[in-house]
């Protein structure tokens, strides 16, 4: 291959490394999430500083994100948008819910990282302590 050939394909690798990057985050929401923040919801423990950016790397979206109707996922993942408040957990796991705020992280984010670690994958903490970080 002629040098000049390799230099351009090295340069456009490049810029398109730099370009998914790019619109990977132009579609993610803030990098870290502070579940659990909400001071009037007291609560016996910190808050959670969860890493969407990561998640968003090794997951689908729906994954996480749901609107369970007969135990199906019916959301649309078009109505995931960073602006919408209806996307986060809060909007439907209230007080008032079958699956409270408190339920819901501990189902969805413990019981995914017991689930990878049963598999023999990478996992998460799986502990209190892991991730309610005592408060500087």
């Amino acid at each position: 291959m002629h040098r000049t050939s390799k230099k351009t394909l090295i340069m456009l690798a490049g810029f398109m490394a730099v370009v998914a990057l790019g619109l990977s985050f132009a579609y993610a929401q803030e990098e870290i999430i502070n579940l659990n923040a909400d001071p009037e919801r007291g609560g016996q423990r910190s808050a959670v500083a969860f890493s969407h950016d990561l998640h968003m790397g090794l997951y689908e979206c729906l994954d996480c994100h749901h609107k369970f109707e007969n135990g199906v996922n019916v959301l649309d993942e078009d109505d995931l948008v960073e602006e919408s408040p209806d996307v986060r957990c809060g909007a439907c796991h209230d007080d008032a819910a079958s699956i409270d705020r408190q339920r819901a992280y501990h189902r969805q984010c413990m019981g995914c990282h017991i689930q990878a670690r049963k598999a023999g994958e990478p996992s998460g903490p799986e502990m209190c302590g892991a991730c309610h970080l005592p408060e500087a």
